[in-house]
């Protein structure tokens, strides 16, 4: 798949700042020229949508034309359809539907040429031609009016001639990617298609179950507790191991939301509920970690061990405060908010705030029955969110095995569960995923030192 290129513009620019300029002077002349025409108050909304147009696209180059340059092409539809509404009253029908069509081919072409998907040159002379024809079109006797209308659209030439492509090796958002991750594209059909037929994430679950051997982890960890890392446990082997294997198996850290499979690279979400006391009446809350492909004991403990600390503290955590708002909304508008975060998730707009502190949206969400002295369960997945992994550890326990000369030998194993969203990626990729997992809890001093590399998802 061709890599898409994505673009900037630097607000030390020349040209930057001459076409800022220039849509400030649009909306300027436009209030002027509305103003002496006697119209000002009757189109007041529509010239307060437009000059609103302009200042928005202002902000977006300002302040983000960085990173998400790519956005100012949503003030320019909005401009682009101010202006047909300003103009439809004066004009015939022939000539509204003309207006019609060459306004969209600006939005397009404006769009298309600053997400990467047409080049440059293409572009200007795209939006260039559509101005002469608009303009021929008003006709040149109006050509005095049209002056709000062609600064903007020489404010909107020279931010394609200022934009410069994105070189740093690193990669951008563009159009479709969540702020939690990036849209993978090059999927083949059969993966695509199977989102649609299975859309909803407990309908297309795989449930797994294993055992590991764990009579040298538990040496390995006591070892360790007297050492340099006093409060390793298995939960944080258990964590880091992961961590371990999606820097060899990259697409354990997709997601799907909206139909669409998402990837977040190097971020891995860490989910875990705990109780702030072990009563059974006792409170629970969520604890959530940010980590990295290229964990290790010492990270993971430190951070893991911190997290802990703050989850069981008596004060109130960003779950437990989001928690209490969404109680206290009634009944029938809570259902409703829950719609509606539904569907914002679904088209990526949720608010990364909420993100932060929900614990249906991570990589993965672990719970131990080890404190609980019972086996794992087969934990489900959630529909609300974008979780797509369970992972849940049982009690330890001791079984006799033979040996070949005939003698009997104690073992420590642990069963644990993992519960998947089988269209993140195929069998045989989890299955190689879940051995690397398997082989770095049962040998954890390979998890001491970082990953030598780390591999990244597909574009």
């Amino acid at each position: 798949m061709k890599k898409q290129k994505t673009f900037y513009v630097s607000q030390s620019n020349p040209l930057t700042v001459f076409a800022l300029f220039l849509f400030l002077a649009s909306s300027v002349s436009l209030i002027i020229l509305r103003s002496h025409s006697g119209s000002l108050r009757d189109d007041a909304l529509k010239i307060f949508l437009q000059t609103a147009s302009c200042l928005l696209l202002i902000a977006v180059v300002l302040f983000h034309g960085k990173e998400f340059f790519f956005r100012s092409a949503i003030p320019v539809f909005f401009w682009c359809l101010t202006e047909v509404l300003l103009l439809l009253p004066g004009f015939s029908f022939r000539q509204r539907t003309s207006c019609i069509i060459l306004y969209a081919c600006i939005t397009i072409v404006y769009t298309a040429v600053t997400s990467g998907r047409i080049s440059k040159k293409y572009g200007l002379g795209g939006i260039a031609v559509c101005a002469v024809l608009v303009t021929l079109l008003r006709g040149i006797p109006t050509l005095q009016k049209m002056l709000p209308t062609l600064l903007a659209l020489a404010g909107m030439l020279l931010l394609c001639l200022s934009m410069k492509e994105h070189r740093d090796g690193q990669y951008h958002r563009m159009w479709g990617d969540r702020s939690d991750g990036r849209r993978v594209r090059s999927l083949d059909a059969m993966t695509e298609v199977g989102i649609y037929a299975m859309p909803d994430r407990n309908g297309a679950h795989t449930m797994f179950a294993d055992t590991v051997d764990v009579t040298e982890v538990d040496r390995y960890i006591h070892a360790k507790r007297r050492g340099d890392i006093p409060h390793l446990s298995m939960i944080q082997i258990f964590l880091t191991a992961y961590c371990r294997a999606v820097s060899e198996y990259p697409a354990l850290n997709r997601f799907i939301s909206g139909q669409k499979i998402y990837t977040r690279d190097d971020r891995i979400m860490f989910n875990m509920t705990i109780k702030k006391k072990m009563t059974v009446d006792a409170e629970e809350t969520v604890i959530k970690l940010h980590l990295s492909p290229d964990e290790t004991l010492y990270t993971i403990s430190e951070k893991l061990e911190k997290a802990f600390h703050e989850g069981k503290a008596p004060d109130e955590s960003s779950f437990d405060k989001t928690a209490a708002v969404i109680k206290a909304i009634p009944g029938l508008l809570k259902k409703f908010t829950f719609w509606l975060l539904k569907t914002l998730d679904y088209f990526g707009l949720i608010p990364a705030a909420l993100l932060e502190v929900s614990p249906f949206h991570g990589s993965i969400f672990f719970t131990s029955m080890a404190s609980l002295g019972i086996p794992p369960v087969y934990h489900h997945l959630y529909d609300f969110g974008n979780l797509p992994v369970f992972l849940c550890m049982g009690d330890k326990y001791k079984e006799n095995f033979i040996r070949n000369d005939g003698t009997t030998e104690t073992r420590k194993l642990m069963k644990f569960t993992v519960v998947s969203d089988e269209r993140i990626c195929d069998g045989f990729y989890y299955s190689r995923g879940l051995k690397a997992f398997k082989k770095y809890v049962t040998h954890p001093e390979l998890l001491e030192q970082p990953p030598r590399t780390v591999r990244h998802d597909i574009p």
